[in-house]
Parts: C-alpha cells; structure tokens; sequence
C-alpha cells in the first residue's frame, strides 16, 4: 500500500511529462551524441549551442583535453575513495593553491562539484543559532546549504540593497546570538545580472559583524582582472569572508571550492563539510584539467576579452530586435517569453532552426515568467551570432515576444482578469 502511495504522489508530475513528451514540446535531457564547443548533434541534427556554460570554450582546448588525459595516466580514471581517507592527490592540494591565489584568499577547499560545496559549507558554518540573508534569486545549492544547517532564513528582493538594509534593520531588533551570514551570487545564473556589490558591501559599515559570502559560479574566470572574479572586479575581495566557485561553468571542468582567509574556519570546513568527507575525491583529470585552464586565462586575457565583445553585440542585437534586456550585458542573456507553454514551444522552434536553448519554467522561475535562457562563448564565430539573430528576430515576431507585445499584453491582462469574475 505504501508503495502505491508513493507512486501515486508522483503519478501527476509523470503524466505532465508524458503529454509533453507525446506533444513533441519536453525539452530536457537532450541527448547530445557529439559537442564541438559552440556546435552540438542530437538525433542526427547539427545545432549551434546557446545553452552552454562553457564561457571561454575551453571544455575543447586540445591542452586542457591534453592535461586530462596526463592526469588519468598518473593517478587513473578514480580517486578510489574520499580525499579524507582514501588519500589527498598533490594535484588537489596544488590546485587548491592555485585558487586561493586566483580569488585573492589564503586558502580554498575544492569539493567534487560546486552544489556540493554551498550544501556542505553553509551546513557546516551555520548553525541553528544562525541566520543566512540572502538575495531571492540565489541558487538551490544555498537553500539546500540553509535546510541542512537549520539556520534561520531571511531574504531580500533581488539585487536590492535597500531591501537587505531593511531586512537586517529588522533582523537587529530580535536578539540572536549567532553570526548573519549575507549570501548571493556574483552573477547570477538566470537572469544574468551582476550583483550590486558595492552597495551591499556598504552595509558592513552599520553592520560590521556581519559576513559575506559570495557564490561567484558564473563570474569566476571572466570577471575582474585575469578572470579572478566579481569581488575583483569591484575591487572588493578583501571585504569578502567566503568566495565560492566552480569548475563546471568558465573553468571547462566539474568541482567546486570555498575560499577564505580565515585559516581557522577553513581548517573546520575541511573536516566537518559532509559533501567532502562521505564523497570521493575530485577525479584527477577533472583536477589537471582545471589548473590547465588557469594557465591558459593567465596566458591568453584575450579570451575574455572576446566573450565580452560578443556579450556586448548579442546585447545590441537583442535590442534591436525588441527582446527585453538587462541594464548591462554579460554572457548569461535571457530571452523572456513568460507563458510556460509558449517557451517550450519557442524551444521546439529553435531547435527546428538549428539552435540549440532550453526553457527555465517554475519552479526555476517565478510562475509566468518563462524564459530561454541564452549563454555565450568566446569560441562563438561571427557567423553564428548573425544566424542566431537573425532566428531570433523571425521568432520574436512569430511568439509576440518583443517588448511593445509583452506591454500591451500586460495592460489588457487585468481587464481580462475583471472579466473572468
């Protein structure tokens, strides 16, 4: 019986996914056959890749590929166990070095993917005595991190300062006897803005206890000078108590790892972060891969370069069709459609077209507010971005996405509304 009322439990999400699927409009799980960086085949169909977390394209590079395959000769395919008991490769703790170097911290502990390093980081550094203030439109690893410490939550709207303020000015009134932890993203993942840093950083003037934590997944490797990340590009490091990257988005790779100066707290972190403890270990070619990269954002700053030339001219060509931006481009631009179904059906169309970008439906998103989410790289060629614009601008006009329909539909939604009742 309590078999069936499981299934039963899940039997309305699995028939959801089976009429998209019979519909022709479920868009996940792609199965990619081949990738060539900015161009993938699925089913026989060759896309250009506009889905991709690869920021500098060097998932591909045959010297980062090269440094994979030097690491799976020395140390093999497996870590054979957790870092903690199965033994710490030289190259975890070299790279280790690196990285801290790289964020300006004294040390870093790099975890086998960067969920698992907020999950068994916050879960470890807060306690239930705690409270984690964090910006609405942070990632799930940093919800599951605040579940698992039992921490109180509190959040602020998103990218909002003054909203923080006043949250904190609320905070002050009760009494707590534990640390407030501030926590967002650098850039963030969705939505592709960069964060007010500045503005929150002030807050520390009027609250000077409180920490900062800083997810900077999607900044790292292309923001600040040499890549070194969101914090460095405000010239904000040393304001930051913890910098939190990952491997899986610039970094051509997969892990993660917390940072800080706090020798004391990061010496804790290492014994008491469950996701490190009761994992394996960072796979070796996963480990030289990622310091191969570091050498190459050392070596060739042109690279980021490139990826904020065509950043900008996506921005423009977004614009220009009459698509809804952000204030100031970075390589994460979403195309908003706000409709679930029409997004999956704009996904369809773009895969017919040839491009390959998935839609962000709730609970990613706030309901009703569908959005392709678009990335890019700076393998990306000229040609491919005119023929991705140029799709674009027929699509926008098919969908009624550009920016005078979405407001005129907004204007007659409440009339509609009254209607209904």
């Amino acid at each position: 019986m309590k078999k069936s009322l499981l299934a039963d439990r899940c039997r309305s999400f699995a028939d959801y996914i089976t009429i998209a699927k019979k519909q022709g409009i479920y868009p996940y799980f792609q199965p990619v056959d081949q990738s060539w960086g900015t161009e993938v085949e699925v089913k026989g169909k060759r896309l250009i890749m506009i889905g991709s977390n690869d920021y500098l394209g060097l998932s591909h590079d045959p010297r980062v590929q090269e440094a994979a395959q030097r690491g799976v000769h020395r140390w093999g395919t497996g870590p054979g166990g957790s870092r903690f008991l199965s033994g710490n490769t030289t190259l975890l703790e070299e790279l280790e070095e690196r990285l801290a170097d790289l964020v300006g911290k004294k040390r870093a502990v790099v975890h086998v993917t960067g969920f698992s390093a907020n999950l068994g980081a916050l879960a470890c550094l807060l306690s239930p005595n705690d409270i984690l203030l964090g910006d609405r439109e942070n990632h799930a690893s940093i919800l599951q991190g605040w579940q698992a410490s039992r921490s109180r939550l509190a959040t602020f709207a998103h990218n909002d300062a003054l909203s923080a303020s006043k949250k904190l000015a609320e905070l002050s009134k009760k009494p707590c006897s534990g640390v407030t932890m501030l926590v967002t993203e650098g850039i963030f993942s969705m939505s592709g803005d960069v964060v007010t840093l500045p503005e929150l950083v002030n807050l520390k003037n009027q609250y000077p206890d409180l920490l900062f934590y800083l997810d900077d997944a999607h900044g790292l490797g292309v923001m600040g000078n040499q890549g070194r990340g969101t914090a460095d590009h405000f010239g904000l490091t040393n304001h930051m108590d913890f910098i939190m990257g990952t491997f899986s988005k610039a970094l051509a790779s997969i892990g993660g790892f917390i940072a800080s100066d706090d020798e004391v707290v990061m010496e804790y972190l290492r014994h008491h972060s469950k996701t490190l403890i009761f994992s394996a270990a960072l796979a070796s070619s996963n480990t030289a891969a990622v310091l191969a990269v570091l050498d190459i954002i050392a070596q060739e700053p042109e690279r980021i370069d490139r990826l904020k030339s065509i950043s900008r001219r996506v921005y423009n060509g977004y614009k220009e069709i009459g698509l809804r931006v952000n204030h100031h481009p970075t390589h994460i631009m979403p195309i908003h459609i706000g409709d679930e179904i029409k997004a999956a059906f704009f996904s369809k169309d773009l895969f017919e077209h040839g491009i390959f970008a998935l839609p962000a439906l709730y609970p990613a998103v706030p309901k009703g507010q569908a959005l392709i989410r678009t990335a890019f790289m700076s393998t990306h060629q000229d040609r491919q971005i005119d023929f991705i614009l140029e799709v674009l601008e027929k699509l926008a006009k098919k969908y009624r996405i550009q920016t005078f329909d979405q407001e005129a539909e907004a204007a007659v939604l409440p009339q509609k509304q009254l209607a209904q009742l």
